[in-house]
């Protein structure tokens, strides 16, 4: 299914596959940056609780320093309204962060300021100045509402004198430091104060500074940037918080209430929450330490995971846009590279209805170029190639013009031995025994009346005539196929056939050593009929009167040499391409995986040479001629007479023509 796909299928495929691992990176670091956001956000959170916490604890000292020097001031301690009023204005005056200051005795009647003296505010601090008074305790109130703009809070502090006196009741002062110190521990209840020692005296009032919440709410607000949100908790009591936190400050208190009792305990640490009606915060808590107590500071944040979905929806939003730019992307590069290729394949097709008329020009670019110009080369030399098949086809139609001339020549040669045969039986094998059967009918005939004399001459001569008879019958049956070649093998076969032929003015030398070992029947045969051809074309056309036969065989390689010291031949020139004699041979040696080898020169004799390798590779012509050279050397050291082909094997030696059976359709001596 995947070859049938069009290339620009392929490339919008690649593309979408490229796009799986896109969304797993996407997602891999969408992660990754939700867990450092996380760790980042609560490193920031811890920042500015620190920064808080220092801005309200010093916000908070400078105030209680400066009431501690008025409350420890004659002009206050006497509790004298003229000049309390005098030190409380210039203190006001002095100290920026304070709104009013007041001096109250101790039935918490103000004394000080005369006028515009925070009547209301101070009605409503009687527990508190109670506390401070009767327990020598700085006091801290919560939040009050002076008006829809105005928030307050005081601090209170008491107010001792040096010395002892005796009450109106005559008992001692009250709130007298015991004989054996001189100072007193000011202790607190847990809601504020400052524990400190105080000279050892009587309380006679509380000195009160009023402090505007919107002073340290301009220490504390501004540090909560973005989605932060800020609360100072003191016990049972949200101090100061932040937008989100003051709308909710019944949930507030409840919903942490854990961690407020940790950071109050003195713990500090980082927490989650999942809130109900709102997205999932992470914050920390650490302990604010005022006075002798201890308040809680919380900074929170959304937790990174409660936008997770919308950053989802985002990146799966960016992921599909540039999944579209990307598949648009490849549709048109698929496109601008399939053009030219579609080109080139209709050219191949074209090519391959054999019509090479179609010109090639280099199109696209790259690797697209250089196959358009590797195309346009392929089809100039297949046009070449196209023509050379042409021609080939005409070599091979002659040579089947010469292969059927060859089997008519073979099925002419059979009939003609068929005819042969026949002949010889009919003229030669018939009469013996027609005249044998005659002679032994006439014997019979005579009844027994013949004399013994005629009679063993009749019988002598019928012995004579079956065995010329017989004779014949070995002659026909050895033409047709030698018994010797099945029974005894090729080296007893050649041995015949050469004993038959001695009889003409040809003398056959033969060198035929061992029998090959482990050749098959259709071998012997093929090597036997290349003797019989090449000495049959020494006997008619060579005018030799001499030849050698000869048979050498190793592990790897049979080889069988018919040389022979008659006229020679110009295998270039003299001995017609159609002669069918040497095409003959070359059948035979080609249908037994050999090789056929001619070597001759007029005057010169020739040598046919016949190898047969395991590995069915043919010898090259320079190692021929070198096998040649010391055969010649061999037989000019045995003073032989076929030394007249000499000039044939110098031929080799010097490069003369020398022609290879299997490029070479002809006859040892140009038998037509």
């Amino acid at each position: 299914m995947f070859q049938r796909m069009s290339l620009r299928t392929r490339f919008v495929l690649f593309s979408m596959a490229c796009l799986v691992p896109l969304g797993i990176a996407v997602a891999f670091f969408l992660n990754r940056g939700i867990e450092r956001n996380t760790e980042q956000l609560i490193g920031n959170e811890y920042t500015i609780a620190s920064m808080v916490d220092r801005s309200i604890t010093g916000y908070f000292e400078r105030n209680i320093a400066a009431l501690d020097s008025l409350r420890t001031n004659p002009d206050v301690t006497s509790m004298d309204p003229k000049t309390a009023d005098g030190l409380l204005g210039q203190a006001s005056t002095l100290q920026p962060e304070i709104s009013s200051l007041f001096l109250v005795d101790n039935a918490g009647q103000i004394i000080s300021p005369s006028e515009d003296a925070p009547v209301e505010i101070v009605a409503g601090l009687a527990d508190q100045l109670t506390q401070t008074m009767e327990q020598r305790q700085d006091r801290i109130s919560p939040r009050i509402t002076v008006s829809e703009d105005t928030v307050v809070m005081v601090l209170t502090m008491p107010v001792i004198t040096n010395t002892e006196t005796e009450s109106p009741d005559g008992d001692p002062a009250a709130g007298a430091a015991p004989e054996s110190s001189d100072t007193a521990i000011v202790g607190t209840d847990g809601t504020g104060g400052e524990t400190e020692t105080t000279p050892a005296g009587r309380v006679v009032g509380a000195v009160g500074a009023v402090l505007p919440m919107a002073q340290i709410e301009d220490l504390v607000l501004p540090l909560a940037r973005g989605q932060t949100e800020i609360a100072v908790v003191r016990p049972s009591e949200l101090f100061l918080g932040t937008a989100g936190v003051s709308r909710e400050e019944a949930d507030f208190l409840t919903d942490e209430s854990e961690v407020i009792e940790l950071a109050q305990a003195g713990e500090t640490g980082d927490f989650t929450s999942t809130s109900a009606a709102g997205p999932d915060i992470v914050g920390v808590y650490q302990p604010l330490p005022v006075g002798s107590g201890t308040w809680a500071t919380i900074v929170t944040n959304p937790a990174p995971q409660s936008y997770v979905e919308s950053l989802w929806f985002q990146g799966i939003l960016v992921l599909l846009l540039a999944g579209l730019a990307i598949l648009a992307l490849a549709v048109v590069m698929g496109e601008l590279t399939a053009r030219p290729l579609r080109a080139l394949a209709r050219t191949a097709a074209a090519m391959q209805r054999g019509d090479f008329s179609s010109k090639i020009e280099p199109v696209g670019s790259g690797e697209v170029r250089i196959l358009s110009g590797a195309m346009a080369d392929m089809t100039s030399q297949l046009g070449g190639q196209v023509q050379g098949l042409e021609e080939v086809r005409h070599v091979r139609e002659s040579q089947t013009r010469q292969m059927r001339d060859l089997l008519r020549r073979t099925l002419r040669l059979q009939e003609d031995e068929q005819r042969r045969i026949a002949s010889e039986i009919h003229d030669a094998v018939s009469p013996l025994i027609t005249g044998a059967l005659y002679q032994a009918r006439a014997l019979q005939m005579s009844n027994g009346t013949t004399p013994p004399q005629e009679r063993e001459a009749a019988l002598s001569s019928v012995n004579h005539l079956l065995e010329r008879a017989t004779s014949e019958l070995h002659g026909v049956i050895f033409d047709l196929r030698p018994p010797d070649l099945d029974d005894l093998g090729i080296v007893a076969a050649i041995q015949a056939y050469a004993t038959s032929i001695q009889r003409t003015n040809l003398n056959v030398r033969l060198d035929l050593g061992e029998e090959p070992p482990q050749l098959t029947s259709e071998v012997r045969l093929g090597m036997y009929r290349i003797v019989q051809e090449a000495l049959h074309n020494v006997m008619r056309h060579s005018g030799a009167d001499e030849a050698l036969v000869k048979l050498e065989s190793t592990e790897s390689l049979i080889r069988l040499t018919i040389r022979d010291n008659g006229s020679g031949f110009d295998p270039e020139t003299s001995v017609r391409p159609t002669s069918l004699g040497l095409l003959s041979m070359r059948e035979r040696a080609a249908a037994i995986g050999a090789a056929l080898t001619i070597v001759s020169r007029p005057g010169g004799g020739t040598a046919i040479m016949l190898e047969r390798e395991h590995t069915e590779s043919v010898m090259s012509d320079d190692v021929l001629a070198d096998l040649i050279s010391d055969e010649h050397t061999r037989l000019s050291q045995d003073d032989h007479p076929l030394d007249d082909i000499e000039a044939a094997e110098v031929a080799v030696a010097a490069g003369d023509p020398v022609h290879n059976g299997k490029s070479m359709p002809r006859s040892a001596e140009g038998e037509p």
